[in-house]
């Protein structure tokens, strides 16, 4: 019989079906793990969720964390680095699949504030996810879209950390001040981290 999970074996947990002692808890719906880390990362989201066969599940990491200290709201100014004249390349008007990333205060999974793709001639457009943490504070995950006949929207995420130094140039022309000495604990097994590959790991401050 599967083990009934603990509030903290679900903050400690690696996705929605979570390996106990050789057997497995499979959390399905709108409710799921949650992976926090502490002091300036806490209660950032960890891991990018997609919807497979009924459940959701760990797809991809949440690899910038972003901080806007001060009077303006954070997910104001990383939606400025995305609109407005200057950015025209970036639009958030094609069809997406379902995303979710989880959210530790309401203990559920919430889609992304805000989504945008830069389409390109050819493969591999950047594309990045939003979720608003604070007033202070934005996660944010970075893949690139690799075709994929096989995928219901007919590409895959990857290609993070090639993803994150497009995302890392745009912010950082603009004066923001970057950080990337530091790994994201993504609650994952080694096997997943694996297959991650590089993930790029970024935290970036608005010093505007």
């Amino acid at each position: 019989m599967a083990r009934e999970l603990t509030r903290r074996q679900a903050i400690a947990g690696i996705g929605t079906t979570v390996a106990l002692s050789g057997t497995a808890t499979t959390v399905s719906g709108e409710t799921t793990d949650a992976v926090v880390e502490t002091g300036f990362e806490t209660e950032y989201p960890k891991c990018v969720y997609k919807m497979s066969e009924g459940e959701w599940n760990v797809s991809m990491p949440i690899n910038v964390h972003v901080r806007v200290p001060g009077d303006t709201l954070a997910l104001a100014a990383v939606e400025d680095e995305f609109t407005g004249l200057s950015d025209l390349e970036w639009t958030r008007l094609l069809p997406d699949s379902p995303t979710r990333a989880w959210d530790e205060r309401d203990e559920k999974l919430i889609a992304p504030s805000l989504s945008f793709r830069r389409p390109r001639l050819g493969d591999e457009w950047p594309h990045v996810h939003v979720w608003e943490v604070d007033a202070d504070r934005v996660a944010l995950h970075a893949h690139l879209d690799v075709l994929d006949f096989g995928s219901s929207h007919l590409h895959r995420g990857d290609y993070y950390r090639e993803a994150v130094e497009r995302v890392d140039d745009q912010f950082t022309a603009d004066g923001w001040e970057r950080d990337d000495s530091h790994d994201i604990e993504y609650g994952v097994d080694p096997e997943r981290l694996e297959g991650w590959g590089e993930t790029g790991d970024l935290k970036l401050e608005y010093s505007g």
